[in-house]
């Protein structure tokens, strides 16, 4: 048989672009292409591209927009999604590509795409999931997995990559049959490679199997959200939602954000407030001068994309076109922020250069203004933590972090009119030998600054919770409810009974059975509160042994590692119980025990090894040294005597050091997963109210 090759933008609209990449008239391709596309298609094979879009607005490569495709994506994989809110990644290329050959199959015929199997499991693809159910007689799914934007343990299950160093997503084979008469509609059935199989081991598990039929295929039934797999635990719906913004029914926080996306972390984040303003007072010169140039040039003004002056956001790029002018670099933006668990950095807090602030204005409006957050992994996290800050917190400090704060602030016109009250600090001042905070919220309102500082726990999500103990009423209010719910967060039964929820939604806030259990999670939320926000003051761990350099030792880091297991390679070879400080310094003898507090996919001391360090970035060249922030801490030796309560045989050679923020830190650190751990276990078993059940 004649074999034909046409050069085609799939889609469809971009075909101009195609046809003049190319000196050559291609009037012969493009006639070939209009006959093949009115051609009645019965088979459709592919590798579509992944691609939600470009990675920096810097690029200057934004996916081509197809507005007939997106017009059908929009009335069919995202109007089904329901009120999941980030649709955005329903555009991805790949997912097009389902749509596109839905389409153009007609009737009957069969897809075959290898694709991101990213929408097997996504809340947000739970749309496109439901028609491809409605719209096919047989599906069949082959999962690959190799999913290496995991972690840990859960990495290496995932096994190898299928395209190599040419993605990190997770891979599958889906087979699409569509046949009209067929009595059998919407029949899905899945299978998937071993775990831990490397690349070369699952594509000869692939020749093996020779056809997907051979497959160990199971059949699967869609739930009522359209999960195939991981599917969620209905019960889970019958417990109190975190999410007050999004429903109107009974819900515990009146208002949440996302933590701060800045779109250009290098320049926003620092070790030093002297190198963000550096960076600023060039970045803002340079875009201003861009706003200046591209209203004298006009249609000829080209953006510039150097990423030694600036980072590029949609935001941004949107002021320039509207000629808005950045104003002028104000140190009193930078602000103390919680960039990773434990990590805090600068950060640049003005709203202009701020790509989404999310309600975090209403939260932290002004410097000094005190609440605190409970933040937890966002929807599409594949796993859930939670982690609690009394600062700003960056939308990467877990993963797509979202921030249920004690209290909202909200601005008011004439404050003067309104009685100033005494604010009582929601700061930890001490830890007493139970861990319970010493904190003395204030309920209800109070002015400060200008601004009306209010619950954002619902009365009504009080009265929830009082309900189910009549007998104990009284005892319980908002900053109860508050650590309970904090408490709960952390119970490992909670976490993985209901982990496939967790992934594909906000936290929803079982009652349990007695009182005497609400009182026993709210204590050990109050104990990790404690040890979460004020883990810079808690005791030291004073069991470690360290090996000192004999000869002007510093406390400077460039970069932290584990000790190394000989014969070992990989995470294997990683001496967790070591830590080569620097070339002066070696941390010893640290209880193993400590890497089992894990927070956003590492343990809380893997963190602080892998932030606590020199780094250039790439693009902007900037430099983030973390000694700059230990010096602005300004903890010197006897600062460290005092912690550890009494001198530390060797440390009389760091005398004239001022860097004993960062070792403290990490011996702090050490307490903090020790007695987090402690809690956790004996945490009360997860029984549910019959209220709830």
């Amino acid at each position: 048989s004649n074999k034909v090759v046409v050069l085609t933008d799939t889609f469809g609209t971009q075909q101009s672009k195609v046809e003049t990449l190319f000196n050559s008239p291609l009037s012969e391709n493009s006639r070939l292409r209009k006959q093949v596309e009115g051609l009645d298609l019965r088979v459709i094979i592919g590798n579509p591209p992944y691609s939600v879009g470009q990675d920096s607005q810097n690029d200057n490569n934004q996916n081509d927009s197809y507005p007939e495709l997106d017009v059908r994506l929009a009335e069919t994989y995202v109007e089904r999604a329901g009120k999941i809110t980030n649709k955005n990644k329903l555009y991805d290329s790949y997912i097009r590509a389902f749509r596109w050959a839905s389409d153009h199959i007609k009737d009957q015929g069969v897809i075959a795409f290898v694709t991101n199997a990213g929408w097997l499991e996504t809340a947000s693809a739970c749309g496109m999931r439901r028609c491809l159910a409605e719209e096919f007689s047989s599906i069949y799914v082959y999962h690959l997995k190799g999913n290496q934007r995991t972690s840990g343990e859960q990495s290496r299950r995932e096994g190898g990559k299928i395209f190599g160093a040419g993605s990190r997503a997770p891979i599958a084979i889906t087979i699409l049959v569509k046949n009209s008469k067929s009595k059998e509609q919407g029949k899905i059935q899945f299978a998937t490679v071993d775990d831990y199989l490397s690349r070369e081991e699952k594509l000869a598990q692939l020749n093996t199997l020779g056809s997907v039929l051979n497959a160990p295929l199971q059949l699967i039934t869609p739930d009522e959200h359209g999960d195939w797999i991981n599917q969620r635990r209905n019960d889970f719906s019958k417990f109190i939602t975190v999410d007050g913004k999004k429903t109107d029914g009974l819900a515990i926080f009146s208002n949440y954000s996302i933590g701060i996306v800045t779109s250009r972390d290098p320049w926003s984040y620092n070790s030093s407030k002297s190198v963000i303003a550096d960076s600023f007072e060039r970045c803002i010169a340079f875009y201003n001068e861009q706003v200046k140039q591209a209203e004298q040039l006009g249609t000829a003004f080209e953006r510039s994309n150097d990423p030694t002056k600036i980072k590029w956001a949609s935001s941004t790029i949107t002021d320039l076109e509207r000629g808005i002018k950045s104003p002028n670099f104000n140190h009193s933006e930078v602000i103390a922020s919680l960039y990773r668990p434990f990590i805090k950095q600068w950060l640049y807090f003005d709203e202009f250069w701020i790509h989404r602030p999310g309600q975090m204005p209403s939260i932290f409006p002004f410097e000094g203004a005190q609440n605190l957050t409970i933040n937890t992994s966002g929807v599409g996290a594949k796993n859930f933590s939670c982690f609690m800050s009394n600062s700003i917190s960056c939308f990467d400090q877990l993963e797509k972090t979202q921030c249920f704060p004690r209290y909202i602030y909200r601005k008011v016109d004439d404050s003067s009119a309104l009685k100033p009250q005494r604010v009582a600090p929601l700061l930890f001042d001490s830890l007493d030998d139970d861990d319970e905070p010493q904190h003395n919220g204030l309920q209800g309102s109070t002015v400060i600054n200008g601004y009306v500082r209010e619950d954002a726990i619902k009365p009504e999500a009080v009265e929830h919770f009082r309900a189910a103990y009549p007998e104990h009423a009284a005892a319980i209010d908002a900053d109860s409810v508050f650590y309970y719910i904090y408490g709960i967060l952390h119970s490992p039964e909670y976490r993985s009974t209901y982990a496939n929820n967790l992934q594909k939604e906000l936290p929803r806030i079982p009652r349990v059975a007695s009182y005497e259990m609400f009182a026993d999670f709210e204590a050990a939320g109050r104990a990790l509160a404690a040890l979460h926000v004020n883990y810079e003051q808690v005791e030291p761990y004073k069991g470690c042994t360290f090996a000192i350099s004999e000869s002007a030792p510093s406390l400077r880091v460039s970069a932290m590692k584990y000790g190394k297991i000989k014969g070992k390679t990989g995470n294997a070879a990683k001496k967790k119980d070591e830590i080569i400080y620097n070339e002066d310094l070696m941390i010893k003898d640290i209880p193993l025990e400590a890497q089992e507090y894990i927070v956003n996919k590492k343990s809380a001391l893997d963190w602080l090894v892998e932030r606590c360090c020199v780094k250039v970035d790439k693009d902007s060249q900037i430099v983030n040294d973390f000694n700059d922030f230990a010096e602005a801490m300004n903890v010197d030796y006897n600062a460290f005597v005092k912690a550890m309560g009494g001198e530390v045989a060797g440390f009389e050679a760091f005398k004239g050091d001022n860097h004993f923020y960062t070792l403290l830190l990490i011996l702090r650190v050490i307490t903090v997963s020790l007695r987090t751990v402690e809690i956790v276990k004996a945490l009360p078993p997860l029984t549910i109210h019959e209220l709830d059940k």
